[in-house]
């Protein structure tokens, strides 16, 4: 794979990846039950931290449960903290600006924000997984310039997860676990080589 990756490679790749259907299976169905959920994310965060600290993609084993389960909280904080939030925050204006009859800005105002969310949540992810600190996740500034920098490159991976979750529909288990999947390994890989090339400071 070349130095800067490219998501459709990645995207293939992945699908590739040993053992990925079973994988994606067990996770998905996880995806769909309440607290078990949580075992799901934490696979997620294996996975992100595993890239991030090797720049290899590999499929953790479904082991360990008890340290999945706890790695499915931090997950959460993070995915709390800059998905959900950011999204309640959007969907909050977009409806005082609907109270002030601009429909149109609405709509517009939601529609990125939900778009935005995927690639802020995975700076975030990247930047917790340096140090598993919860420490970092408050230094906001500087997730939003990651963000920011790395935008152009990362819509397609967002625009992609967005879709995947439309196609979904009634199997939205899978559909989290799998665009999850594809999201978080684009874009560790991608902020990886940043840090290697210290574009700027992670």
């Amino acid at each position: 794979m070349k130095e800067t990756p490219i998501f459709e490679e990645v995207f293939a790749r992945v699908l590739k990846l040993p053992s990925f259907w079973i994988k994606v299976l067990i996770g998905g169905l996880l995806s769909f039950v309440p607290i078990l959920n949580f075992f799901a994310f934490g696979y997620l965060f294996r996975f992100s931290r595993g890239v991030r600290q090797t720049g290899g993609l590999a499929m953790p084993e479904w082991e360990a449960w008890n340290m999945l389960f706890m790695d499915g909280l931090k997950f959460a904080v993070v995915w709390l903290a800059y998905w959900l939030l950011p999204l309640l925050l959007a969907l909050a204006a977009s409806v005082l600006v609907g109270f002030l009859g601009l429909g149109a800005f609405s709509y517009l105002i939601f529609s990125l924000a939900f778009l935005l969310s995927p690639i802020l949540f995975s700076s975030a992810l990247y930047r917790y997984n340096m140090r598993t600190d919860l420490k970092d996740l408050l230094d906001v500034a500087l997730i939003v310039r990651m963000t920011y920098v790395e935008f152009p490159r990362l819509i397609i991976p967002a625009l992609a997860f967005v879709g995947i979750l439309a196609v979904g529909g009634a199997l939205y288990g899978f559909a989290l676990f799998f665009g999850f999947l594809m999201l978080i390994a684009f874009t560790s890989l991608t902020y990886r080589s940043i840090e290697q090339n210290r574009s700027f400071a992670l």
